[in-house]
């Protein structure tokens, strides 16, 4: 018997062999370059994928020896290939896969960031991975990931979504495209069959993977999802909001990156007591909300200020910036499943706001220099929605956006994962761990935390609590923050769903750049956060527990 990549039947009877010797590494046979090497010359047709392509082609099939010194995987087969588009104008989808010689049968998924663009680090550790613990490849899981279906020079750039095709690769469609040629390489390379598929990612990587179970719940057991953009477009029409709150009326509403950096000093001060440590570290959260006004109250300006003081806040800095950013906006419509709210920020419990560093914004705004979310949103507005016109972000309504607003709600659905009702992928055993920090100035807490408290309302607590954890974290902000949690989240996963064993009080350890590194935390389940016993060394678990009070 030969295979697609010329495997003869001693090398599929010695694979059999190491499985039934070892069924949890799969060892691969002695003639592992000539199996890498023999990729190399292969095609997948179009057939093998199930979303409409041309096929796939290998670029490359490179064998990296364990002996190699920068390599701490293993032996394994790096293949570079891409996906030919059905559109002939769309660009290739690039992907990587890496197959492990000592396989364990599990496939691990990388998702990406931003607006994609470039291939993920699938060598290397999960998102808010242990430092310390082996990668998942190194573990033998075979790890891919891909550009999402188009080459960028930066992942800010969202030109490649004026085509169709182009924007729904990156919506959703490249997620399973890639699945499906990972899964041809692995058959023709073990000829084994898969046992489990977990996708692990954060921010776009995190919408991407709450986007893999519940568009093809049969294809994936498990996902590490931290930090996700699920609300793709209400984040987008916030970031719209927030560029007219900073920048109409000459930048009336531009708070000065001194002022800002006073706010957050301020705000850490007032609230960091609140659950019974001053460890630098917002954990009450809900209760440094509730006296939040008192300290917006404390640094308006107490006479008529024009311009955009250091000192104090004016009323327009207050009532529009300052409003957006704390409460964030309603609709008058509906965006997909019945979503009409974006709930904004803690951005006065800590958060150095991205407003930017210049007080009139650019043409076109860049992040930096502009808030943050202005640049990404414009990308948006013209890219996926307005397309072939020109945009004027400063002339645009989110709330009557006129012509504009069928295309908005149907990206919602293309592009979001704001779904509620998780019944296909529970039903079958697959499990979700949802990591979303506190700090977090990129993707709103709150509505992370919304959506759910939506899932609940829709399938009920008992249930949710079988398949999905939910875990607000203090100091944690867009990755990195006061406190960047690490701990060997993959294993908990597949604990999790091979052996129906959900995570049990997980301690995190703080990686963050700085004195506080090293220290730990209990990772508490929403809605609870970790609160100071009282005594104890502030910077051990030990000394904390979950409480909701």
């Amino acid at each position: 018997m030969t295979s697609l990549f010329g495997a003869t039947s001693r090398v599929v009877m010695t694979i059999s062999l190491a499985y039934l010797l070892a069924p949890s590494a799969f060892a691969a046979p002695q003639d592992a370059a000539g199996l890498c090497s023999a990729i190399a010359a292969s095609s997948i047709p179009a057939s093998r994928i199930s979303l409409p392509t041309t096929g796939a082609k290998i670029q490359s099939a490179t064998l990296v020896g364990a002996s190699d010194p920068v390599n701490q995987n293993g032996e394994y087969c790096k293949v570079i290939g891409q996906i030919k588009p059905d559109d002939p104008k769309a660009p290739d989808i690039i992907w990587q896969v890496n197959l492990p010689t000592a396989w364990n049968g599990k496939l691990l998924q990388y998702g990406g960031g931003g607006y994609n663009g470039s291939l993920p680090p699938t060598t290397d550790k999960t998102t808010l991975g242990l430092d310390i613990a082996p990668t998942p490849l190194a573990q033998g899981y075979v790890t891919f990931g891909s550009d999402s279906g188009h080459q960028a020079p930066n992942a800010d750039d969202a030109s490649f979504a004026k085509n169709d095709e182009a924007m729904l690769n990156y919506g959703y469609m490249h997620i399973k495209k890639v699945l499906d040629v990972a899964k041809v390489l692995v058959a023709e390379r073990y000829e084994k069959p898969v046992t489990r598929v977990y996708f692990q990612g954060g921010s776009t990587g995190g919408r991407e993977g709450l986007t893999a179970a519940s568009r093809w719940p049969e294809s994936y057991d498990g996902i590490l999802t931290n930090y996700p953009t699920a609300n793709f477009v209400g984040l987008r029409l916030w970031g719209a909001g927030l560029a007219r709150a900073v920048y109409d009326d000459s930048s009336a509403g531009w708070i000065p990156p001194k002022l800002v950096e006073r706010i957050a000093k301020e705000a850490l001060k007032s609230c960091d007591g609140l659950d019974g440590a001053e460890d630098g570290l917002v954990s009450n959260m809900q209760g440094c909300r509730a006296q939040s006004a008192a300290l917006v109250e404390s640094l308006a300006c107490k006479a008529y200020v024009t311009g955009n003081p250091d000192g104090c806040l004016t009323k327009a800095q207050i009532d529009k910036t300052l409003k957006i950013y704390h409460e964030g906006y309603s609709l008058p419509y509906q965006l997909a499943n019945g979503i009409d709210t974006y709930p904004g920020y803690n951005s006065l419990e800590g958060i150095m706001m991205h407003l930017g560093s210049e007080p009139q914004m650019r043409t076109p705004p860049v992040s930096g220099p502009n808030a943050h979310h202005s640049s990404r949103s414009f990308e948006f507005l013209q890219n996926f929605v307005q397309r072939d016109q020109p945009l004027d972000l400063l002339s645009f309504d989110i709330r009557q956006p006129g012509k504009l607003q069928d295309r908005i709600v149907e990206l919602s659905e293309a592009i979001g994962a704001t779904r509620t009702d998780w019944s296909a992928f529970s039903d079958r055993g697959g499990k979700i761990i949802w990591l979303q920090g506190n700090d977090d100035p990129s993707v709103s807490p709150l509505g992370n935390t919304k959506l759910f408290e939506s899932i609940v309302s829709k399938m009920g607590k008992d249930k949710v609590k079988s398949f999905m954890r939910f875990y607000l974290v203090p100091g944690l902000a867009h990755g990195g923050g006061r406190f960047s949690p690490t701990w060997d989240n993959l294993t908990a996963l597949d604990n999790w769903v091979e052996h129906s064993v959900p995570p049990s009080n997980p301690i995190v350890v703080d990686a963050t750049k700085s004195s506080t590194k090293g220290r730990t935390r209990p990772l508490c389940e929403y809605p609870s956060w970790p609160k100071y016993k009282g005594n104890g060394d502030m910077a051990l678990a030990s000394s904390f527990s979950c409480s909701s009070d």
